[in-house]
């Protein structure tokens, strides 16, 4: 119905073959990569890692899919920085073959999703997710996913794509409460081009697939008396707004220079502007659009309720068929080498950027300004704790924090993997408030090592009959100062109320 050009199947399969190609290089090169020159796990990738130790329906601030990938890759990898990271890698192919036939379904032009498909090794959001493993990288292969099969339900009215846009439906809100966003887009697009759809009982049958999927979730926050759509509440600056003008302008100005950075190398923003105006725009350039400008909007009033802002990160999920538009304005007006020159800046830009934050960078030093810093210094501080711990009694210690990313890092870092605990004192609740605490080791003769980034509080000496030993140790990422770890080992556990300040 919406074909710009004539069907090439042959062509489509010799593309497919050099995609095939292509992404097994790149794989190849990213295996070396997390064999050999891997950072540190971030953080947020050692809880995720950390809830993989404790398989659950769900989880306080996202539902579980991350945590059962990360269980079958380390069961099968070993617990390990590339038992975790090949699961962005395996996501990263994918999102490249989907983008390809996703392109392809939308423009009838081989070479469209050829270009498609090889950009999303070049746009630096789908870079990160298909190195680091956070939920949103399930996210964006089931978003797109989601784009795919939806396309192909409007235009084929088969159950079978019906079904498959259900199940990427429900995979994907496995995977992060946002994915039910795409129905905002994809409601506003059929609304406009195929109302008929709204009387499709397939239609209704993908959604009741996708809450059948889903359903593990909700019933687990109804035991949960909702502390998980608690979290996404106050996540969302309801209940946490600002009044003051100065720091809504600086949150909106960060969001909207975030999104233009993550959207790079794309650049055809006036191209898009013009056809709006003119009214030429196609409705396969609509599917693409509807989706990024939906969710920028929606994340821009968080940006400007939110008393801190909304993170640059939240809304690069819908620009998932950017990367398809790009290849498409690219191809349709067959002036590629602009843009090949355009994306070879952009490639050599992202490698200039690797070593600027690279360790190996002495001559430029970042600081603490170094975004890289978050990945570094982690298993060097756990060798820290580890040596403290081997001058006491074997298995007559245990390991707690206040901060939830230096526990979950020193779970995943320290010798064999001892469980590790988080103690709650003022701060918004955690994963680790649903599990048992260092309470348990009240009126017990076991030792606490306790570490943090700040000294030791009176009130946290209070909960403890004696400090024993007391150290520090200084991380350091080309050759500067980044981090500071105070180390403790305290005696007499004798307790703490549990509290936390909000969800």
């Amino acid at each position: 119905m919406y074909a710009t050009g004539p069907l090439d199947n042959n062509s489509v399969v010799r593309k497919a073959g050099w995609l095939c190609a292509i992404l097994a290089v790149i794989a190849i090169l990213k295996i070396l990569i997390l064999k050999n020159y891997a950072q540190d796990l971030h953080s947020e990738e050692a809880q995720y890692w950390v809830w993989s130790r404790h398989l659950q329906l769900s989880y306080y601030s996202k539902p579980p899919m991350i945590a059962y990938l990360n269980r079958l890759s380390t069961d099968i990898f070993g617990n390990t920085v590339f038992g975790i990271r090949i699961n962005a890698l395996i996501a990263g192919i994918l999102v490249s073959f989907v983008t390809f036939f996703l392109a392809y379904q939308l423009f009838k032009n081989s070479k469209t999703a050829l270009f498609a498909a090889i950009v999303t090794c070049i746009f630096p959001f789908l870079i990160s997710i298909s190195v680091c493993f956070s939920t949103d990288t399930p996210l964006i292969l089931f978003w797109l996913c989601g784009l795919l099969f939806f396309w192909k339900a409007l235009h084929t009215d088969k159950l079978l794509w019906w079904i498959l846009f259900g199940v990427a439906l429900g995979l994907g809100a496995l995977s992060k409460y946002s994915m039910f966003l795409i129905l905002i887009p994809l409601l506003l697009f059929v609304a406009r081009h195929q109302p008929r759809v709204f009387r499709n009982g397939y239609f209704y049958l993908s959604l009741a697939v996708g809450l059948l999927l889903f359903s593990p979730v909700i019933y687990w926050n109804y035991q949960q008396d909702g502390i998980g759509f608690m979290h996404l509440f106050y996540l969302s600056g309801v209940s946490d707004h600002t009044h003051s003008l100065q720091p809504i302008f600086a949150h909106v100005l960060e969001f909207v220079a975030g999104q233009v950075a993550i959207l790079l190398p794309f650049y055809q923003y006036a191209t898009i502007y013009r056809r709006f105006r003119q009214k030429t725009l196609t409705p396969q350039e609509e599917y693409l659009i509807l989706p990024a400008v939906c969710m920028f909007l929606i994340f821009l009033v968080v940006a400007v309720v939110r008393h801190s802002g909304a993170d640059i990160n939240w809304a690069m999920f819908a620009y998932t068929g950017i990367p398809v538009l790009f290849a498409h304005y690219v191809i349709s007006k067959n002036k590629p080498k602009k843009t090949y020159t355009a994306a070879g800046i952009m490639l050599g830009l992202l490698i200039l950027f690797s070593w600027f934050t690279s360790p190996v960078n002495t001559v430029v030093p970042l600081g603490k300004n170094n975004p890289a810093n978050k990945m570094v210094g982690w298993s060097t501080m756990a060798a820290k704790v580890d040596s403290i711990r081997g001058m006491l009694p074997a298995n007559d210690s245990y390991v707690f924090s206040t901060n939830y990313h230096i526990a979950s890092e020193l779970w995943f870092y320290l010798k064999g993997q001892p469980q590790t605990y988080v103690l709650n004192l003022h701060s918004r609740m955690t994963q680790f408030d649903l599990w048992p605490g260092i309470e348990q080791f009240e009126r017990s003769n076991k030792l606490a090592v306790y570490v943090d980034y700040d000294p030791l509080s009176p009130e946290l000496m209070h909960g403890f009959s004696s400090l024993i030993k007391q150290d520090s140790i200084t991380i350091y990422n080309q050759n500067s100062a980044i981090d500071k770890y105070y180390i403790y080992v305290l005696g007499g556990l004798k307790g703490f109320p549990k509290k936390h300040t909000g969800y």
